[in-house]
């Protein structure tokens, strides 16, 4: 997980107040990127982009912000592309100079423009600035896993990978509508935050922002599917299975250790099964997180028999009602808005493991 913010001074050009948006920007995005931070500014100081680096692939060579061969092209991402060594043949192995996948989408990019995206296989939010055009591009993946917030206030159009990097550019007024969506769904829908002049790039979007303040948002992709009567249930099983394998050895991509969450439950036990199977790395471990102070909300039985029956090295950590008491300030900060479920204070528990 890294952290993105950045700014895009519309209009006219930046001035020297503008050098210090970064710093504050990024400084709240600190936690998702512990590895390596980064900062650049083009020539009119007119934009800026900040970067918090959690590294996974790539340690040496994939710091952000990253910029094109021919100085066009900035980008900083957040997420990560499963598919990007399989790209790579298409834009031109030698045009590379780091193992990272940030490069391929800065090169798929300069190749193809956006229609880069209907090649990506991952999760992902990231933004480029084309210095020739003078237009930022930004950009979802498809089910929204990664997050990006954006707000436009002042003839500044500003962007982060979380809501609280981007309050104090923000009148901070709840969007009743929102809120009502909340109430009634427990989210809020497409575009919409729960503060009034800051949005979310709906999943599957795209958009272009230009010197006149334009915000062009264009859906790149949608569910589309046929009903199939003509197979089997058998081949429907393997196909499954097929499928299930392949995905999960395509996210153990990775230049750090892997491990996995296991609940005790159907999906992540499958999950966690396969990926021991397919990695590797013998000192596999899996993580559980246990409700110790009662024995009817305690299934980390079913997580340790997982574990023990797949060769897996898991850590249980017993979550308390003082753990409630000590983190769950801790844990609305990181959420930034309530989430729809409670799972959120032990996800955060074993997420601190």
């Amino acid at each position: 997980m890294c952290g993105i913010f950045g700014y895009f001074f519309l209009n006219e050009d930046g001035n020297d107040d503008f050098s210090n948006i970064l710093e504050r920007g990024i400084k709240r995005l600190a936690h998702r990127g512990p590895d390596a931070s980064g900062q650049w500014i083009n020539d009119s100081k007119n934009v800026g982009f900040g970067h918090t680096r959690l590294s996974i692939i790539d340690l040496v060579s994939g710091d952000q912000p990253m910029h094109s061969p021919c100085g066009r092209y900035t980008i900083i991402f957040n997420g990560e592309i499963y598919n990007f060594e399989s790209i790579k043949p298409d834009i031109g192995v030698s045009e590379f100079r780091t193992l990272s996948d940030t490069e391929v989408i800065l090169l798929g990019y300069r190749k193809w423009g956006p229609k880069i995206l209907d090649r990506l296989e991952g999760m992902y939010a990231f933004a480029i600035w084309d210095n020739e055009k003078e237009e930022i591009f930004i950009a979802r993946d498809r089910f929204g896993i990664k997050p990006l917030y954006y707000t436009q206030k002042n003839d500044c159009f500003y962007f982060a990978s979380e809501l609280k990097a981007l309050l104090e550019f923000s009148d901070r007024r709840i969007d009743t509508g929102a809120l009502r969506e909340y109430f009634t769904f427990q989210f809020c829908l497409e575009g919409n935050s729960l503060i009034q002049d800051i949005s979310q790039l709906p999943p599957a979007h795209f958009a272009l922002i230009n010197r006149n303040g334009k915000i062009q948002q264009h859906r790149y992709w949608d569910v589309n599917y046929n009903i199939d009567f003509q197979h089997t249930e058998k081949w429907f099983i393997e196909s499954l299975r097929e499928l299930l394998h392949s995905s999960v050895l395509a996210h153990l991509k990775s230049d750090v250790e892997v491990g996995a969450y296991i609940s005790g439950g159907v999906d992540s036990s499958l999950i966690a099964a396969l990926a021991r199977g397919q990695s590797s790395n013998q000192d596999f471990k899996g993580f559980n997180g246990r409700f110790a102070e009662d024995s009817f909300y305690d299934e980390s039985f079913y997580a340790e028999r997982l574990a023990a029956a797949n060769g897996i090295d898991i850590k249980i950590v017993d979550i308390t009602e003082d753990d409630f008491v000590n983190n769950i300030s801790d844990v609305i900060w990181h959420l930034d808005s309530p989430a729809g479920g409670p799972g959120s204070l032990p996800q955060y528990m074993v997420s601190k493991e």
